[in-house]
């Protein structure tokens, strides 16, 4: 083991570990709560909280807006934004406009303030509208520029080994789905087939580019969004067919990087589980249990391939914001007791804490993982 190795990196290698490592997934929203200041620093501070409850690191704070169009404007894609107030302070529209020697491409995406530090967006009208707005991107797009790797450097400077550096980036699926409206994209598969997976593939080999340079920023790991395609969208037939292939091609040529894969799915998994697998993923989350998911515990852990490692399970929606102390600490020793007997194992929440939800929640949630995580007892 290295000086100052985290537990995470261990456990990641299949290495056995005294404790299952505790790494909640905890965003810029309650960071900038936990200080009451908009625009903390989203590594110090992170870190400072993680610390302060005495968690384990994946800290994802420290990814990369590639989906910004702006950072590609050049002669022939001129990309020009506009912002547009419907409520004001509480939501408005981003209109991006990318101009080509042929024709114009639109993407509108919505933002609303749905509490005090944290805006969630939507994305409301799609550049790819047609297969003919896909080939303006074949014909003028430009390469992926270089991006400004600051805060995944910084990341693992401060962390020094004791956390694993986790931007996010988007799986193969969800990567395409943010360009091409849902119901469209779902049915490409069937009746243009040609098509579609020209999109999946071009979007695929543009995001590798990223993560080439994630990797040499210092990365560890690279977190891949699944929850577009989740089981409560697609069947297991359709995404073993359409989707599956091209999510074990992303995940192959990131661990030929050298980077960790984690494949992210908040939503409905039971019908994929089985599927799962398959993908290759280093790690998957977030098992999410009823009412916010599907996902039953006990068959996932049996479900999956022993190698792979799994995260979640803990409801930080209700359970850390209203639960009694009494059933937190119950729901943190009854995922412990099966998760243990499997291993390869990190205790985390669905999705990231939301604001409000009170520290001395969570820190019944890190005492209870203390108490109930070594492998001993």
């Amino acid at each position: 083991m290295k000086q100052n190795e985290s537990i995470l990196a261990r456990t990641l290698r299949g290495e056995k570990t005294e404790r299952v490592p505790v790494a909640p997934f905890i965003h810029v929203n309650y960071v900038d709560e936990f200080f009451q200041q908009a625009g903390s620093d989203p590594i110090t501070k992170s870190i400072e909280v993680y610390d302060h409850f005495g968690f384990d690191i994946i800290l994802r704070n420290c990814t990369i807006n590639f989906l910004d169009e702006t950072a590609c404007d050049s002669k022939q894609w001129r990309v020009t934004n506009e912002k547009q107030i419907l409520e004001p302070g509480q939501s408005w529209q981003v209109i991006t406009t990318i101009r080509t020697p042929e024709r114009e491409l639109r993407q509108i995406k919505k933002f609303s303030q749905v509490s005090p530090f944290e805006a969630v967006e939507a994305i409301s009208e799609y550049y790819i509208k047609e297969p003919e707005d896909f080939d303006q991107f074949l014909k003028y797009q430009p390469p992926v520029p270089t991006y400004d790797g600051t805060n995944i450097r910084r990341a693992k400077e401060y962390l020094a080994g004791r956390g694993l550096v986790a931007p996010w980036g988007q799986g193969a699926f969800n990567m395409t789905s943010m360009y091409r409206k849902l119901d469209d994209l779902l049915i490409d598969a069937y009746v243009q087939k040609d098509f579609y997976e020209a999109m999946m593939g071009y979007f695929i080999k543009r995001e590798l580019e990223v993560f080439r340079q994630y990797a040499a920023f210092g990365a560890d790991m690279v977190c891949c969004g699944g929850n577009v395609a989740n089981g409560n969208v697609v069947g297991p037939e359709y995404f073993s067919e359409y989707i599956l292939p091209f999510e074990a091609k992303l995940a192959r040529d990131v661990r030929d990087m050298g980077l960790y894969h984690v494949y992210h799915n908040c939503g409905d998994a039971k019908k994929l589980l089985p599927l799962y697998s398959g993908i290759g993923m280093n790690m998957y989350e977030s098992l999410t249990p009823p009412p916010y998911g599907d996902t039953d515990l006990e068959t996932a852990l049996n479900v999956f391939n022993p190698d792979i490692i799994l995260s979640g399970n803990i409801d930080q929606i209700h359970l850390l914001r209203y639960g009694s102390n009494e059933e937190i600490e119950e729901a943190v020793r009854k995922t412990l007791e099966l998760a243990k007997k499997r291993g390869r194992f990190i205790l985390a929440t669905t999705d990231y804490f939301n604001e409000n939800t009170p520290a001395d929640k969570v820190a019944v949630f890190a005492e209870a993982a203390a108490r109930y995580g070594r492998y001993d007892n």
